[in-house]
């Protein structure tokens, strides 16, 4: 799934609330995969990802992958992509700008193309443990993330 996310040098900045179970999977994801590749330009934005365009937009991508929970009406731990217009669709957040905002400053910052990788939660309910469906979409997502930080 992310190869065809994802081209030439590519930024990635994961973002939720991490207190709200599957909403905090953006952050988690980013977490432990900048865990496996330290020298990759991947961010944790947790609850404030406008605190990390500057540092996204230093990297000087080709491409710039958001990820999020959103509620698109998919199944728990489905995944999904969005791009430009088709952001506004995602529900489901809760840090101040939406992804929609955060992928159009990127673009007119970097000229890169800006995609977002949505994952359909299970539980927003208080707590910090993602939900096992979420969990097994997490640990997929970081095997098919070794295609692109080898």
């Amino acid at each position: 799934m992310t190869k065809r996310l994802l081209k030439g040098r590519t930024a990635i900045l994961g973002f939720g609330n991490r207190l709200w179970r599957d909403d905090g999977v953006g952050s988690v994801l980013a977490e432990r995969l900048k865990a496996l590749h330290p020298d990759a330009p991947v961010f944790d934005g947790g609850m404030v990802p406008e605190n990390y365009l500057e540092k996204v937009a230093a990297t000087e991508p080709d491409s710039i992958l958001l990820i999020d929970a959103a509620d698109f009406g998919g199944e728990p731990g489905e995944c999904r992509e969005f791009i430009g217009e088709e952001l506004a669709l995602t529900g489901l957040s809760t840090h101040a700008g939406s992804p929609q905002m955060l992928a159009a400053y990127l673009e007119a910052r970097t000229g890169a193309e800006v995609k977002m990788l949505a994952i359909q939660p299970g539980d927003v309910g208080e707590g910090t443990q993602l939900s096992p469906r979420v969990e097994l979409a997490v640990c997929a997502l970081l095997e098919n993330f070794e295609r692109v930080f080898p």
